[in-house]
């Protein structure tokens, strides 16, 4: 065993626009700099033929089949110890993302998985996958231990396999609100942001009804939606999401309250809209949602945090980090809103105990802890013998199509 560990990561990976990819590249930067790793090569999962940096010589063709084959042998002919998998099911090919398990299969390595999406009601065949990789991995890694319970429970999952680790985020030097409202403008108004990858999960049309019942006592008040559509979102339906948020805003007579910064930011400018930022605000659709670098990294700013009650937030704004308002609800998220500025004593309660949390999930503290298991998962002798043949379904055939 090495006591540091050479780490391939299989991910999305910039600069592919995707909350996924951002943490795998923190992920492995981490690892670097606190001296987990000397190290890392990464293999990105992609499907729109992005040119990725000279380093990485090696990508997944989503919907390819062969290529999850190919990644395992080039994976196997490495000097890496380990291999991290961070798992969507989006981000794979196949039924509900299946072809991941002819990589999984093939690679001769001690394999970790950590989980961003663990689903309460999965279909049958997501339900096998999540088992299969479990059982092939010798550490399932979650964000959350809600996460993990659900593992256990509903997919059977055996808990000695399964470590929490949260989410990781880089913390901010300093907060200074003060001046970021200056440089951005709105030195006078009190700011709502929501950031990240734009789609309708996201839950941005409640918030944006919410401000009628806010403007009346507080007219200034300036809700910033912050990042460009996803992808994935844009390639199927274009700006349709975001022309239904104008077209509303328009229509409510909030117009003026609510300000669109459509791209993906560099670190430092999101950090200088953080800053600025007097409550966030994250009224997500998706109840079964497990992990959130969004929330994580507002927590990490010190803000007040209102967010529905998705299975992520209700457990990281316990402790009184945040407040929960109800599902696709813009008469709750207006009421949060103004208990955090209207109640004495409560917005500064939220912030201390935000970054107090903050302080917890940096990520020099994430790569510790990644490395900790890293590092046991070799150590660890192999129990499950891995199969080296092809399915899930049937075998690939040398004349089958490659696509």
């Amino acid at each position: 065993m090495t006591a540091q560990p050479r780490i391939g990561y299989i991910s999305t990976y910039p600069p592919r626009a995707c909350g996924l990819a951002t943490f795998t590249r923190d992920l492995t930067r981490a690892m670097l700099i606190h001296g987990q790793t000397d190290h890392g090569v990464v293999v990105p999962v992609e499907n729109n033929g992005i040119q990725y940096p000279a380093n990485i010589t090696h990508t997944i063709d989503q919907h390819n089949r062969r290529s999850y084959l190919s990644a395992a042998s080039f994976l196997n002919q490495s000097n890496i110890d380990l291999v991290s998998l961070q798992h969507e099911f989006g981000i794979f090919g196949g039924e509900s993302g299946e072809y991941v398990l002819d990589l999984c299969r093939n690679i001769d390595r001690p394999l970790v998985t950590t989980f961003h999406t663990v689903l309460q009601n999965p279909s049958e065949r997501m339900r096998e996958i999540v088992r299969e990789i479990s059982k092939i991995s010798r550490t399932v890694v979650v964000t959350i231990a809600a996460a993990a319970n659900i593992l256990e429970k509903q997919f059977g999952v055996d808990p000695e396999k399964i470590v929490v680790i949260h989410h990781g985020v880089a913390l901010p030097d300093r907060v200074r609100k003060g001046s970021a409202k200056r440089k951005l403008g709105i030195s006078k108004r009190i700011v709502l942001a929501t950031h990240g990858l734009i789609g309708s999960g996201k839950g941005i049309e409640f918030a944006i009804k919410s401000l009628p019942y806010l403007v009346k006592k507080t007219p200034g008040i300036l809700y910033l939606v912050i990042g460009e559509t996803h992808p994935e979102v844009r390639k199927n339906e274009g700006e349709a999401y975001r022309d239904r948020l104008i077209s509303m805003a328009n229509r409510l007579g909030v117009n003026r309250n609510v300000r669109f910064i459509n791209r993906y930011m560099r670190e430092d400018e999101l950090s200088l809209y953080l800053q600025a930022t007097d409550i966030y605000v994250a009224p997500y659709r998706g109840r079964d949602q497990v992990s959130s670098g969004t929330i994580t990294l507002a927590l990490a700013y010190g803000k007040a945090v209102v967010a529905s009650p998705t299975i992520f937030a209700k457990e990281i704004l316990s402790h009184k980090r945040g407040l929960l308002c109800k599902f696709d609800d813009a008469r709750s998220i207006a009421n949060c809103v103004k208990r955090i500025l209207h109640e004495s004593g409560l917005r500064q309660e939220l912030e201390t105990n935000a970054s107090k949390y903050g302080q917890e999930v940096g990520w020099a503290r994430a790569a510790d802890q990644y490395g900790d298991v890293y590092r046991s998962a070799l150590s660890t002798q192999r129990t499950i013998a891995q199969e080296t043949i092809v399915k899930p379904n049937q075998p690939i055939r040398a004349n089958e199509p490659t696509t």
